[in-house]
């Protein structure tokens, strides 16, 4: 009969192969010979929070700091867990109190960043990454977010720079090359932009929102039919978003076109009014 810690050792080979019901099923077996299992409860919590439960994973994870307050990693499957229901500042407490119990869990500085980049605090925000990135530097995600953090504080080069390292550790990152082709955008450098966004789309080739920005940066080359076939492709896309039609309204203006870029921004417009309506009625809903 295997031990609690075979039976963990188990889950955790199906987990990372995928195999998440034959996990469960060693996990929940450790947790039934012994249910203050601190493992077995935070790895059950860790597959909730992977299947959307967010609040089952957060009590289970809770459960296990009720055995044992200083683990680290369950503190930051809470805040982690409450990001992803929106309670940004209880999530940054819970990886605040993360770093208490491991002042150098690199994961947990990372995931502070984010809330203080989220929270409008970027300056805190880029100490919590070069602090997460000094302990790990191979965290691709923390160079995004950086550079994301660093675009916000109006720093350009240096946010460039940050997405240059993540795409040094993965060159296939399209987020990483929209991000960077954006800050190059926003600088006028619209031939470095136009590659940029020309390798997001050739690894996510249909997402509207780098079809559109791909438009705005032929736009400033004055390749504006060009322009105008990347908003339509963008609108195609994403028929319900108002963005892609006040994209092509503007690639319609520069080419003269004002009556079609009067009717885009009207369409626009009632887009606009649509989502509003639908955001209104789910926020008067009740719980």
């Amino acid at each position: 009969m295997a031990t609690n810690a075979e039976l963990i050792q188990q889950g955790l080979i199906h987990h990372r192969a995928g195999q998440v019901a034959l996990a469960m099923d060693r996990y929940t077996e450790a947790l039934r010979n012994d249910p203050q299992n601190i493992d077995a409860l935070y790895y059950i919590a860790v597959i909730a929070c992977q299947e959307g439960q967010f609040q089952q994973g957060i009590d289970l994870a809770r459960r296990a700091l009720g055995y044992q307050p200083r683990q680290a990693r369950a503190h930051n499957l809470v805040g982690q867990a409450l990001h992803r229901q929106g309670k940004i500042k209880d999530a940054l407490e819970a990886f605040d109190t993360a770093l208490v119990c491991d002042i150098n869990f690199a994961e947990a500085y990372g995931n502070r960043a984010n809330m203080l980049s989220e929270l409008g605090r970027h300056a805190e925000a880029l100490s919590s990454f070069d602090r997460a990135l000094a302990l790990n530097a191979n965290a691709v995600h923390d160079w995004l977010n950086r550079g994301a953090t660093l675009h916000a504080m109006g720093r350009l080069d240096e946010a460039v720079e940050s997405y240059d390292r993540a795409l040094a550790l993965d060159a296939d990152f399209a987020v990483a090359h929209f991000n960077r082709a954006n800050v190059l955008h926003e600088q006028s450098r619209f031939e470095e932009a136009l590659a940029g966004y020309d390798r997001a789309l050739a690894l996510a080739p249909k997402a509207a929102e780098m079809h559109l920005a791909r438009g705005y940066a032929l736009k400033g080359l004055g390749r504006l039919d060009e322009a105008l076939a990347e908003a339509d492709t963008a609108a195609e896309l994403k028929p319900a978003l108002p963005q892609p039609q006040r994209g092509r309204a503007a690639m319609l203006s520069a080419l003269g076109r004002n009556e079609d870029a009067r009717a885009a921004n009207e369409k626009a417009a009632a887009l606009e009014t649509e989502l509003a309506d639908k955001a209104k009625a789910a926020a008067d809903k009740p719980a």
